[in-house]
This record gives C-alpha cells, sequence and structure tokens, in this order.
C-alpha cells in the first residue's frame, strides 16, 4: 500500500512542556476520495522529542502510520483567560513556519513570508471581526474594535527558516460584552492554522450589613429589618447569599431564621450589578445577647468560603455599663457641675449689683 505525503497545519489549544515520553493529541484526517469529495477519519498525532520511532498503539493500525511534518503551528499558552473587570486582558497567540523541503526554501525570498492575522469573537451566537493585519503586504484593513492591539511579528529574521511569531492580542480595560469566544488565525500562503481562546470576565462583589455595629431589641421584641448590599459584581450568575446566626447560649454556629428575600438586580455603568439581600429576624431571646447576625455571600469570583459581614445582637437591659458609657457619665456629671457653679456665680453677681443700687438710692 502506498502511503501518500501529507504537508501538516496543526492548531494546539494548549501547550505543556513534555519533558519524556510521548504526547498524543487525537485529531482527523482528511483525504481525497475521488470525485471531488473528501473524507475524514480520525486519527492521532504523535509527537516525540528526540529521534526514534513513536511507539505502536494497539486501537490503530500500523499500515496506516504516516511521518508528518508539522510545517505550520499556531499555539496558546492561555485557552481560558479569566480577567477582572476593567483591567487589561492578554490573549496569547504564537505561531511557527518551516518550509516542508528544502526545494520550497531554495524557491522562495531570504527570510519569513508575509502572513495575514484575523482575531474574531463569538459570543451568544453572534461573530465579530476585530482585527485584521498583513504585515509586510500593501491593502487597506478594516480598523481595529473595542480598541484592540495585536504585536503581529516574526521573532527571528533567519534566512531559510524555522520562524517563530507572535500575534498576542491585547485588550485594554475589559467589559462584559467583550467576553466569549476568540479565534485566532494565522494565514500563510497555501496554509491556514487557527486556535480558539475562552475570555471570561469577573468582578468579585463588595457585602455590607445595616444597620451597624449593632441591632437593639428587648426580649420578645422582633429586631429591625437586616439589609445585606452586595454590591458592583460581575457575572449576575452563581451569586448565593446566607444568613447565620453565630454565638449565644452555647456559642454555636447555625443558620439565621427568619423571612428573607432578595431584591431585584441593578445595573451599573461598567456593566457591573447589584443587589441587596434582606432579613426579618424572629423575635430575640435574653440567650441571643451578644449574638452576631453575618451575611455571607458566595460568587464565582471569590474564594470558596465566600465573603461576609456581621452585626452584633444587644438585648436591652443585658448589657452592663461599657467604658465608653462610664466616660459619658463622667463628662455628664463634669458639665453639669459646670453648670451649677456658673449659675450660682452669677447668682451672687446679681444679687450684689441689687444692693449696690438700694444704698445709692438712700
Amino acid at each position: 500500500m502506498k502511503l501518500p505525503s501529507l504537508l501538516l497545519a496543526v492548531a494546539l489549544g494548549s501547550v505543556t512542556t513534555v519533558s519524556a515520553g510521548l504526547a498524543v493529541v487525537e485529531c482527523w484526517f482528511v483525504e481525497d476520495a475521488g470525485g471531488g469529495r473528501l473524507a475524514k477519519r480520525p486519527a492521532a498525532l504523535l509527537l516525540r522529542q528526540g529521534p526514534g520511532e513513536p511507539p505502536l498503539r494497539s486501537d490503530l493500525d500500523p499500515e496506516l502510520y504516516l511521518k508528518v511534518r508539522a510545517v505550520l503551528t499556531v499555539v496558546t499558552h492561555t485557552p481560558i483567560t479569566q480577567i477582572r473587570l476593567g483591567q487589561d486582558a492578554l490573549l496569547d497567540l504564537s505561531f511557527a513556519y518551516m518550509p516542508p523541503t528544502p526545494e520550497t526554501t531554495a524557491s522562495l525570498a531570504p527570510g519569513p513570508p508575509p502572513f495575514g492575522l484575523e482575531w474574531r469573537r463569538q459570543h451568544l451566537g453572534k461573530g465579530h471581526l476585530l482585527l485584521a493585519a498583513t504585515p509586510g503586504l500593501g491593502g487597506q484593513m478594516p480598523a481595529s474594535r473595542d480598541g484592540a492591539v495585536a504585536f503581529a511579528t516574526w521573532d527571528d529574521n533567519e534566512p531559510w527558516g524555522p520562524w517563530t511569531g507572535n500575534g498576542t492580542l491585547w485588550l485594554p480595560s475589559v467589559r462584559p460584552f467583550q467576553e466569549g469566544s476568540y479565534l485566532a488565525t494565522i494565514h500563510l500562503p497555501y496554509l491556514q492554522g487557527q486556535v480558539t481562546l475562552e475570555l471570561a470576565v469577573q468582578k468579585p462583589p463588595k457585602v455590607s450589613l445595616m444597620p451597624t455595629p449593632l441591632v437593639w431589641a428587648a426580649p420578645g421584641e422582633v429586631p429591625p429589618e437586616l439589609l445585606c448590599l452586595v454590591s458592583h459584581f460581575y457575572p449576575p450568575a452563581g451569586l448565593e447569599v446566607e444568613w447565620e446566626l453565630r454565638g449565644g447560649p452555647e456559642d454555636s454556629f447555625q443558620k439565621a431564621k427568619g423571612k428573607s428575600w432578595l431584591s431585584a438586580l441593578r445595573h451599573h455603568s461598567d456593566g457591573s450589578v447589584s443587589l441587596s439581600a434582606h432579613l426579618q429576624p424572629p423575635p430575640v431571646t435574653a440567650a441571643q445577647h451578644g449574638a452576631r447576625y453575618a451575611c455571607r455571600v458566595h460568587h464565582p469570583s471569590l474564594p470558596a468560603l465566600g465573603r461576609s459581614a456581621q452585626v452584633t445582637l444587644e438585648v436591652a437591659g443585658l448589657s452592663g455599663p461599657s467604658l465608653e458609657d462610664g466616660i459619658g457619665l463622667f463628662l455628664s456629671a463634669f458639665l453639669l457641675l459646670g453648670l451649677l457653679k456658673a449659675l450660682g456665680w452669677a447668682a451672687a453677681c446679681l444679687s450684689t449689683s441689687k444692693e449696690s443700687k438700694e444704698k445709692k438710692a438712700q
């Protein structure tokens, strides 16, 4: 069986360093089936560092093994990028070109060949051309969108190759509408390589609890409604709010009882959202004096424990005088003593003035 020669363009979603052994990339092999038709067969690309034949695989027919040369490779080290809302994003793209045969190299002008670079974004079923560049070639290129900038250059200038290039995309001040799939395509004469990257935008929420720092209630009374403000976060999906009651008679940690609900989302100009969580606690008991109500928020942008804020419950009639109370009483007594002395001095002056007038009248 005569095996056809194959010129291969490889696009890898991510690259890892292989210190030893074999790397396998599952792919498809497309061949001419005659009559203008193409046949597609499952295949595996076996990558091995250094010389030597790759080991046989039991699930592949040895007669169908082909030796191929990767002429064009397009790779990225950041297939999935998570960026904070408002920050700049760098979508990594590298590519390499090796002329397939010495005859091909001899027929080309010295130095790396001209190439074309395209970056497209796909989100919610819609595609947009962000940037197109053809370094070394003339022609009018469309203006880039969203302030996107790409390096689009060869890294070296060897006369006969191989050559490596950089097509990394820079997006300034990323907004929510810019998340989605990014398709980077490298065009060479008779060759094309493409890789897909995912960009996700996040912003962790700020959490605050009102009223703060204390909630007052008498035994048997319902304390004031608690308001937990969860502000300026993205994405809106995946947010969870939990109410906790900490402390109490056994210094316990439990889910807070009472009626709870969430407000509607409020949208901000930067694309983030906010909402408020409400809790109406049940009537308090004397044993709950000093307990703490906490609002805990979970969001994809936060660590596993989330973020929380808390207030302390004070039951009226059970709290002893604090240092602040003592200082307040001392200042009040001092001011009252000063006021009494001032009134006594004013009364004495008034009495002396009255006696002087009576003496002059006599």
